[in-house]
């Protein structure tokens, strides 16, 4: 016990010499020891003012003024580091031995300037200065690297950071720095508490660096970090580098507040809709390579309110990211895609009076964000108008441009096939061509048009394209075509043989219904309209034929439809005209038709009758001519003495008759008998 008691103020002893000892020392000295010690280790120039004093509290050391270290030789863009003042704290005792241990180190308002030249070299690979030997020891060997050292708390506030690099053209400022380091070995682990500002955006910096003086060197080492980014957190705990930068290890990241993050990246924040990443989080294993490229495997992907899971590879060397991505998901949420109507407002009204398309601006700018190619499959996908049920397909992004191509959709109780593609590179265009089969219209009609009176299942083709920054401007823009076929199946509202048979529009209406055996229809679009006439529609004892224009943009209806029921061994047509608007469509009988029809069949039987007159009235001419005839015959047969042939025609008796005549009187002319 009393060797400890003794030990224990010899300590106190020596301390008391070290700190008498170095107060006795001038404070321009001690500068100039300073300088001496640290131009001989780096080879780099440092100015330290005259203003230097000693401090006893809160550490034993030395406070200076203005303090700057050169730059490398290569650069004419200011000192590498200035700092207003710089307060060292060092351990009494590591003064008997020669050795400076130190304790705390401060630099108040510091400008960093970390600078790479074209071919590389950084500004702070010192010239003739070794990798630490591990002793805490230099050599000067050929190699470069920073001097070993250790430090129980390094603290700098208010300071800022330049990292300018020539290589990449990168110019990146850092203010309000604030930083604590502690390193109490320059060869094992090491903490940095770092906060800055970076393009307006807040930061915090949590990291630790298992070989932190290799790490700085430019080794890999193991590492953790957390980051928050404004709103926006995100962890790492893998393995690293710097020089040049590189990552491997799993990550997780919270990105709610996407502004922040665009700002960080030197980009303009844009509206992405919702489902699409107005928050982003990721969980997996995680790669960033020395060529800028960024690699999740294992990854599950939330965007918003959806949640995607696989490997995604993103190249981030360009103008824009590039990525590549295979993901499955469950139930996919793009209802945002579908412009809704302003809250609290008056909806667009068409040009009959139905509730028209929304004139909300569609924001597409999301789509110059970046470049993909996603393959995908889901469960279900909600886009707002349609709902789509189990997926396979792939999305291409391309320049503002994005492509959808459909491999196989699930859809109201139907598949579908084809493309749909979003064009924003000079104004919003959408488009595609499509291919349902067996589609279910009552619930595809209602989601699409609000219309749920059509009740069957069909095959649909169509090719169409829209263009316009709100709904209503792509409705009223749609072009291109297509058709369908529609087997057995319900239109409900009309009773169209009732209406036929009785000639009566109460069979029109709720609770009315026309069942149908089959229905089919080519059609042509162009500037919102939709044009149709080879429209068939074939039922129990009726067929109907139809032609007309629906009006997409406008949400109208002008058809005629032509039914024929038949009755008996008889029938009655009476065409039917459909318009109004979709939300309450109208259904009257052609009136004018039904008298033009009518007419028509009067003016036949007219005609019939008037035909059979005029045969009567031949026959009965006929009739006396013969009569005539034959009193003329027994006439000439008296006055001739001539008797009519058996086919011979009364002229030929007659002009035999008078022959014979001429004869006689001739012979009694001659003398004859």
């Amino acid at each position: 016990m009393r060797w400890i008691i003794r030990f224990f103020m010899f300590l106190v002893v020596v301390a008391g010499v070290a700190i008498v000892g170095l107060l006795m020392i001038p404070g321009e000295k001690i500068a100039q020891i300073a300088k001496e010690q640290f131009e001989a280790a780096t080879g780099r120039p440092i100015e330290i003012s005259a203003d230097v004093s000693t401090t006893i509290w809160p550490v034993l050391g030395v406070r200076t003024g203005r303090v700057e270290i050169a730059n490398a030789p290569w650069s004419d863009n200011g000192p590498m580091l200035a700092a207003d003042e710089l307060l060292v704290g060092v351990n009494a005792l590591s003064l008997l031995s020669g050795n400076i241990d130190i304790r705390r180190i401060e630099a108040i308002s510091p400008e960093v300037l970390l600078e790479v030249r074209s071919d590389g070299t950084p500004n702070w690979a010192f010239e003739g200065v070794a990798p630490s030997t591990g002793s805490g020891e230099t050599s000067t060997s050929t190699g470069a690297s920073i001097p070993a050292f250790t430090v129980g708390k390094g603290i700098v506030s208010s300071g800022g950071v330049r990292w300018l690099d020539h290589q990449t053209g990168t110019d990146v400022t850092l203010s309000n720095v604030n930083m604590e380091l502690q390193l109490p070995s320059f060869e094992g682990e090491g903490s940095v508490h770092l906060e800055m500002s970076m393009n307006g955006v807040s930061q915090v910096l949590d990291a630790k660096i298992a070989e932190f003086g290799p790490f700085l060197n430019g080794a890999v080492s193991n590492l953790s970090a957390d980051v928050s980014i404004g709103g926006s957190t995100a962890g790492f705990q893998g393995r690293g580098g710097w020089m040049p930068l590189a990552l491997d290890g799993a990550v997780t990241a919270d990105l709610d507040d996407m502004a922040s993050v665009y700002k960080i990246a030197g980009q303009t924040p844009v509206s992405v809709p919702r489902g699409f990443g107005q928050a982003i989080a990721v969980k997996g294993n995680f790669t960033l390579t020395p060529e800028k490229t960024v690699h999740l495997r294992g990854a599950t992907l939330t965007l918003d309110q959806n949640t995607f899971s696989g490997d995604v590879d993103v190249n981030i060397a360009g103008n824009r990211p590039n990525i590549q991505a295979q993901l499955s998901a469950g139930d996919l949420d793009f209802s945002s895609l579908a412009a809704s109507e302003k809250e609290g407002g008056t909806p667009a009204t068409g040009a009959a009076g139905g509730t028209g398309w929304s004139r909300d601006v569609i924001d597409a700018s999301f789509l110059s964000t970046a470049n993909a190619r996603i393959g995908f499959a889901a469960q279900s996908i909600d886009l707002g108008t349609l709902k789509l049920g189990p997926t396979r397909a792939s999305a291409t992004l391309d320049n503002s441009r994005i492509e959808f191509d459909i491999a196989q959709i699930a859809a109201y109780q139907g598949n579908v096939s084809g493309n749909f593609v979003m064009n924003n590179r000079s104004g919003l265009s959408i488009g595609g061509n499509l291919n349902f089969a067996q589609l279910a219209l009552q619930p595809a009609l209602r989601d699409l048009a609000g219309y749920e009176r059509l009740i069957g299942t069909a095959d649909f083709q169509m090719r169409f394209l829209g263009v316009g920054n709100t709904m209503h401007a792509i409705m009223n823009s749609l072009s291109g075509g297509g058709s369908f076929a529609i087997g057995q199946g319900e239109l409900r509202g009309l009773d169209l043989a009732g209406m036929l048979r009785n000639f009566d529009l109460s069979f029109e209406g709720e609770g009315k219904k026309t069942i149908f055996d089959s229905a089919g229809a080519s059609f042509t679009m162009d500037g919102g309209v939709l044009r149709n006439d080879d429209l068939a529609f074939v039922a129990d004892r009726i067929r109907a034929d139809g032609a007309g224009v629906i009006g997409i943009g406008t949400q109208t209806l002008d058809y005629r439809v032509t039914p024929a029921v038949a009755l008996g061994d008889g029938g009655i047509t009476i065409p039917v005209i459909i318009e109004g608007t979709w939300a309450d469509p109208k259904f009257r009988p052609d009136l004018q038709a039904i008298i033009d029809q009518n007419l028509a069949e009067e003016k036949a039987a007219l005609e019939a009758r008037l035909a059979e007159e005029r045969a009567a009235a031949e026959a009965r001419l006929e009739q006396e001519r013969a009569e005539l005839e034959a009193r003329a015959a027994e006439k000439l047969e008296q006055e001739l003495g001539v008797t009519r042939e058996e086919g011979e025609d009364l002229e030929d008796t007659l002009r035999r008759g008078l022959e014979n005549e001429a004869k006689d009187a001739l012979r009694g002319l001659l003398g004859g008998n």
